[in-house]
């Protein structure tokens, strides 16, 4: 069951939207929401200082690019506050000094969920331009991520992009573990080439969730079109409210990496993506 949500805050749209699906499930929940922000002291310095020890923290008495991103900082924590307040959820604000995803790793250790925009905004000096973060996240998370699009929708069903892998199998048992089965309607979505072979792929799922006292219902796919395609497909026409995958391919985890799926899936998936491997 969730305890606490880890929630980056970069100040754009999608890190709004990430916050409102953190508030959404706190409510639900009863657990905390943690908002962190993160000065990258290297990046808005370099090559000035170097963002270890006390010439830092010298420098943010100093610097004037480095006393405006504190103050950036320290106003986004403020308005996370104020909204969690509003909202009657318990929360706990962070900042961090760093490489926004290596601190981003580290934070998540503490709790059980990461929530990041599907555009992250951490650099300094590029509003307009995504930065990589979610994806060096993406590469080793201690715990599953959640990838928020620009807007949040009601939806109340969650589909699951199930392959059989190690990798979807793990982020199905994760997907259990946060109870977020008990706010939405499982719908587990496999897609093969031949049918048979999907549907006994969808029932390894199926079991696993029934004797857990999941309610779900497996959809087996037959197709030779790009599954990204069908399951974002999937999500439209169950009005879902989130998508769950942990890896589609051959090779799973190289597919989870690199692969056409996953980044097919972050690039045109309006709803919020659960990503674990």
């Amino acid at each position: 069951m969730l305890r606490s949500m880890l929630v980056g805050l970069d100040g754009s749209a999608f890190s709004d939207a990430a916050v409102l699906l953190g508030l959404r499930w706190a409510a639900q929940t009863g657990a905390t929401l943690v908002g962190q922000t993160i000065i990258d002291a290297a990046r808005i310095t370099a090559p000035a200082i170097a963002p270890v020890g006390s010439g830092v923290y010298r420098a943010f008495r100093e610097d004037p690019k480095l006393i405006e991103a504190k103050r950036a900082a320290d106003e986004l924590l403020a308005r996370f506050t104020t909204r969690c307040e509003e909202a009657k959820v318990t929360s706990k604000p962070v900042q961090d000094i760093g490489t926004p995803a290596e601190e981003i790793l580290a934070q998540a250790q503490r709790h059980d969920l990461i929530l990041l925009g599907m555009e992250t905004h951490f650099w300094p000096g590029s509003p307009k331009e995504p930065c990589d973060t979610l994806d060096r996240v993406l590469r080793s998370p201690p715990r599953p991520v959640v990838a928020v699009p620009e807007a949040v929708g009601e939806g109340n069903t969650a589909v699951i992009g199930y392959d059989g892998s190690l990798q979807a199998a793990r982020t199905v048992a994760a997907y259990l573990a946060t109870g977020l089965h008990e706010r939405y309607q499982t719908v587990i979505v496999t897609v093969d080439n031949d049918f048979e072979e999907a549907s006994r792929i969808a029932d390894r799922a199926f079991v696993y969730l029934t004797q857990h006292g999941v309610s779900v219902k497996a959809r087996p796919v037959e197709t030779r079109l790009d599954p990204a395609s069908i399951l974002l497909d999937h999500t439209l026409q169950l009005k879902a409210g989130l998508l769950v995958m942990g890896a589609f391919g051959r090779s799973a985890l190289h597919e989870f990496f690199f692969g056409s799926t996953t980044r097919g899936v972050l690039r045109g998936s309006k709803v919020p993506v659960m990503l674990y491997h």
